[in-house]
């Protein structure tokens, strides 16, 4: 498992750049106080002193209820905690005061990837040869947003009574991948030069284990971000590695 975990790094690394490039945008016209406690809700989260972040953002949010930069910044500090209900909650409030607020879907997207990407390598250390590709778990049943919502409804709820269950862990991973896909594209269809979007499509399809679908992300940051495409085709590599490699233990049967 340390390879998948020196890809999570990887993968991690850009999600921490990607949330501090959301420090951007005016806050419009605020009250004095709610936009006072904002300006240092934000400083206090660039020194990654979360607890005064956390009291500075809700206090702007209790004197401006719609101000939609608090809850994108508490969102944010809530993803860096780990906290992803409660991150996925802010985001949904900014989208419901300003759906087209910048970068709103790539941000709710990072949360949905980061779940699944727990989610899969858990499932991975808990039965490595039986889920190891996402290749059989692919069509989960679902017609709509609402029905997968309730599917990983039911995930949750089954993982309450056996938290060690990998099938459906690794279906709760690609359920989660299947949410992120979608605000991704969504971001992209509003701004297809946000390259956080452009690279975390791609590393979301790796997951899916849908390569082709993946180096197309990949031919498309090579002339918006050469960097981040360097990324993305070294984790492509990786993982490929990785897959010819479990090939090799099947058919030692080990």
């Amino acid at each position: 498992m340390k390879k998948k975990t020196r890809i999570f790094g990887w993968a991690g690394v850009v999600l921490l750049v990607s949330l501090f490039l959301f420090f951007s945008g005016g806050c419009g016209k605020k009250t004095d106080q709610a936009k006072e406690h904002f300006e240092l809700g934000v400083k206090y989260f660039e020194k990654q002193k979360a607890k005064e972040a956390l009291q500075e953002f809700k206090q702007a949010i209790q004197l401006d209820p719609e101000y939609a930069d608090a809850h994108f910044q508490l969102g944010a500090l809530f993803h860096t905690l780990r906290a992803y209900d409660s991150a996925t909650a802010e985001y949904k409030e900014v989208l419901r005061l300003n759906p087209n607020y910048p970068r709103i879907h790539t941000a709710l997207a990072n949360v949905y990837y980061e779940i699944g990407l727990r989610a899969w390598g858990k499932a991975v250390k808990l039965d490595q040869l039986a889920y190891w590709e996402p290749d059989t778990l692919r069509q989960l049943p679902f017609k709509d947003r609402d029905e997968l919502l309730g599917l990983i409804e039911g995930y949750q709820n089954k993982l309450k009574a056996d938290t060690v269950d990998a099938e459906t862990i690794s279906k709760l991973s690609q359920a989660n991948f299947l949410l992120a896909a979608d605000e991704y594209q969504k971001a992209i269809g509003a701004n297809s030069s946000d390259t956080t979007a452009q690279l975390y499509l791609g590393l979301t399809y790796s997951e899916q284990g849908y390569p082709a679908k993946a180096m197309a992300q990949h031919e498309i940051l090579k002339k918006l971000d050469p960097r981040a495409g360097e990324l993305l085709l070294t984790v492509l590599k990786q993982k490929e590695k990785e897959k010819e490699d479990l090939k090799k233990i099947r058919k030692e049967g080990i």
